[in-house]
């Protein structure tokens, strides 16, 4: 009988290359594109816009494009991301732009039985797209699309590293706010994200500091923004976050 394999060893026979698409837009269509797996890069713009917004979307999030936004995308390697379309003549929400929302478990069996419906013979007699609708205009919209932990000690101090990735206070310092131990917390971040505390806040740190980059902040302004001490670190920390120099991702994407 063969043995259960590993995550690592799973993780190992999974060979999908990378995808780069071109730019393109879907006048008759919303979409919503659902990473499973891996991650993906967009570029987003609009027809009147010269520059474009750059996004990353991670596993477990999914990202909603309103009919009209141009756009072309880099999926990486070893990673999954699935669309779906609702055409606008069909399509009343709320949803007037790019946003990116968690799929949590409910919405994520309602994107498969949507799926299922469209491009299969079982198709139940129910109006699944009206329910994804309503659970994407109210799920919680986030720039990061960081999984969030879901232990109150854990989530209140991603939180407070998400309202202010600057905060100086050591994780040590963080944990003691809450009136829990850094173990715990680390322990809850790495069970409830997949990566640990110290990464996290990385991540928020250099996506909010792309951002402020496009807004057109100066390298050491968005570096002490962000919590780093002096701008060689904070590019050393972009380019290994971005695979990119700032100077590289600003050519790019664009200021907005």
């Amino acid at each position: 009988m063969p043995l259960p394999r590993s995550a690592d060893t799973a993780a190992a026979l999974v060979h999908i290359p990378a995808t780069d698409l071109a730019e393109r837009v879907h006048t008759g269509e919303h979409l919503l594109l659902w990473q499973v797996r891996g991650e993906s890069d967009f570029r987003l713009r609009t027809p009147t816009d010269s520059t474009a917004e750059h996004r990353q979307l991670t596993a477990g999030h999914a990202l909603w494009l309103p009919a009209g936004v141009l756009h072309s995308v880099h999926v990486n390697a070893n990673s999954t991301m699935i669309p779906t379309f609702y055409p606008v003549a069909s399509t009343a929400t709320r949803l007037s732009g790019p946003v990116v929302v968690p799929v949590d478990p409910v919405l994520q069996v309602l994107i498969l039985a949507q799926l299922q419906q469209t491009t299969t013979a079982i198709r139940p007699r129910a109006n699944i797209s009206r329910q994804v609708l309503s659970l994407l205009e109210d799920a919680p919209k986030i720039m990061d699309s960081l999984p969030t932990p879901t232990s109150s000690p854990a989530r209140t101090i991603a939180e407070a590293i998400r309202f202010n990735p600057g905060d100086e206070r050591t994780l040590a310092e963080l944990a003691e706010s809450v009136h829990t131990s850094l173990r715990t917390v680390q322990r809850q971040f790495t069970a409830e994200t997949g990566i640990s505390i110290r990464q996290w806040r990385t991540r928020v740190r250099l996506t909010a500091a792309a951002q402020l980059l496009r807004a057109g902040g100066t390298l050491a302004a968005v570096a002490n923004r962000v919590g780093y001490a002096d701008v060689s670190s904070f590019c050393r920390a972009f380019k290994a976050h971005h695979s990119m120099t700032t100077g590289e991702y600003l050519r790019r994407y664009g200021r907005n």
